[in-house]
């Protein structure tokens, strides 16, 4: 008995798949339901066929498959008439047709600048444009007069960076000399910038020597040593103030910083008298400090309050004033009663 439990269970009924077997379908099972009445058991109401699918009927469908797609393949191609419809044939041909003419006359006008009216247009509104065709000096002359009459200020400026790059020195100051708008927007943007030295030079070749004066003044005084900033004033009044209407303020200012210097350098160790504040301090308010802190000093010495009412030509008013505002902040009351009697 126990052998012929060992022979089940180590046998099988299966049969492997064969190459060199002569049948070529493949049985499976299908599974139907059959229309028996209700009174039949549930389980007899599936039943199991042999369904046969051979491969003949496969190749049947392939072929069929094969027909059609042939038949497609050689069907003409879709006129414009059956995509669009029949209505917008003409307004499509017409569209090719000035696209055609656009494309042929970006080709023949790619090498040619668009005109400078139009240039400017395109910089206004903000489309792409170039400057690198306006090669001749009309060229230019007339991009730069057509920016001044559209009257845009970026624009104007740009095309004149555009001359001050690409020309000579002579013929870009022939240019700024006669359109002096043009020349305001580049001095304005070279002032931002910090290009002082330049735009002195450019208002001086432009006959501007009042305004190249103010320029080189503001340039010399920018440090804040006094020793520097009087040897500066004292080049630019020679090259740039010496008819200026303001020249006897700039060397009055040469001498108040030639007189400061000594006095801050000797109170570095006085810090509660504050003595860098004398820096860019006015006449009046380097009276003050020197009535504060030197009101005695002899005539003959830089700090003395004397002196520089002297040097500077103040009125009685202003040195009684000042002097008194000081010596009060030190009630130093005797040289209070000195000074109004």
């Amino acid at each position: 008995m126990a052998e012929d439990d060992d022979s089940y269970w180590n046998s099988s009924s299966a049969k492997g798949f064969s190459w060199d077997d002569s049948s070529d379908s493949v049985v499976l099972p299908s599974a139907s339901i059959s229309s028996s009445s209700s009174n039949t058991p549930a389980t007899d109401l599936v039943t199991f066929e042999a369904g046969l699918s051979t491969s003949s009927q496969v190749a049947d469908r392939v072929r069929e498959a094969t027909k059609l797609i042939s038949a497609a393949a050689e069907l003409p191609e879709p006129s414009i008439s059956q995509l669009v419809g029949l209505k917008d044939v003409r307004k499509l041909e017409a569209e090719l047709l000035t696209v055609r003419k656009n494309f042929a006359k970006l080709q023949q006008d790619r090498f040619q600048p668009s005109s400078a009216t139009q240039t400017v247009q395109d910089m206004v509104l903000g489309r792409p444009f170039s400057l690198e065709g306006f090669r001749s000096l009309q060229d230019k002359e007339g991009l730069l007069d057509s920016a001044l009459e559209w009257g845009d200020g970026e624009v104007v400026l740009a095309v004149a960076i555009m001359l001050k790059n690409t020309l000579k020195r002579s013929k870009f100051l022939a240019i700024m000399s006669s359109r002096q708008e043009a020349a305001d927007q580049l001095i304005s943007h070279m002032v931002v910038r910090l290009e002082l030295r330049e735009v002195v030079d450019l208002l001086v070749s432009l006959d501007r020597s009042h305004e190249a004066g103010v320029v080189a003044y503001k340039q010399a005084v920018n440090t804040n040593s006094l020793e520097i900033r009087s040897r500066n004033l004292k080049q630019t009044l020679v090259n740039n103030l010496k008819s200026h209407l303001d020249a006897d303020l700039v060397v009055e200012q040469i001498n108040l910083s030639e007189r400061l210097a000594p006095v801050i350098n000797g109170e570095v160790g006085q810090v509660d008298r504050q003595a860098g504040s004398l820096v860019g301090a006015s006449v009046l308010k380097s009276l003050l400090y020197l009535s504060t802190h030197h009101y005695g000093a002899a005539e003959n010495l830089l700090h003395s309050p004397l002196a520089l009412r002297k040097m500077h030509r103040l009125t009685d008013k202003q040195f009684t004033w000042v002097s008194l505002r000081a010596r009060a902040v030190g009630e130093a009351w005797d040289d209070c009663l000195g000074l109004v009697v």
